[in-house]
């Protein structure tokens, strides 16, 4: 007589960004670039296009490239952190926003004017540089992976609260003081 014996198999499991293989690190680099490749698919399809800060007359592309580097970073090193208890789990979470922020940031450039923009970019390395304390207290070495990061972050917003001070009262020239 022939048996039948069911066997579950969690299918889900092989996306499971947590585990820590080969697999776990990759998932953990890849899936915040996956995030936002659909979150510029939709915003394209609301006529959208996310715009990137690129200095020094470097091509747009460059700017892109260095921006989106960034985020396997941060998906590295939260999967650096995750798995060290309590404190691991905040700072996973906070490497979570601060990838979202990541993410949210070019799509929001049309909309605001220099110096909101500006203010955009320093509340969002105000919020980097605190994630990296915390994962710091977790793990130097994840820290050190999120930095090339956070430096480009750095740039970019010195940059644009630089541009926006220039332009802006009472450092820019007004028309007061405009020769006759």
């Amino acid at each position: 007589m022939a048996t039948s014996r069911a066997i579950s198999k969690q299918y889900l499991s092989v996306l499971d960004a947590d585990r820590h293989n080969a697999l776990g690190l990759v998932l953990s680099a890849a899936l915040p670039l996956a995030v936002f490749v659909i979150a510029n698919g939709i915003a394209e399809l609301k006529g959208v296009l996310p715009m990137f800060f690129s200095p020094l007359g470097l091509p747009g592309w460059v700017g892109a490239a260095l921006h989106l580097a960034a985020l396997p970073l941060f998906g590295i090193s939260r999967w650096m952190v995750a798995s060290r208890g309590a404190t691991g789990r905040v700072a996973g979470w906070w490497l979570v926003a601060l990838m979202a922020g990541t993410i949210a940031f070019p799509f929001l450039v049309m909309p605001l004017d220099a110096l909101m923009l500006a203010l955009f970019a320093f509340a969002l390395l105000v919020v980097a540089l605190g994630t990296m304390v915390r994962v710091a207290a977790v793990d130097a070495k994840a820290a050190l992976v999120m930095a090339p990061g956070l430096a480009w972050m750095g740039f970019s917003a010195f940059v644009g609260l630089s541009f926006a001070a220039a332009w802006s009262p009472p450092f820019a020239v007004t028309n007061s003081q405009a020769a006759a």
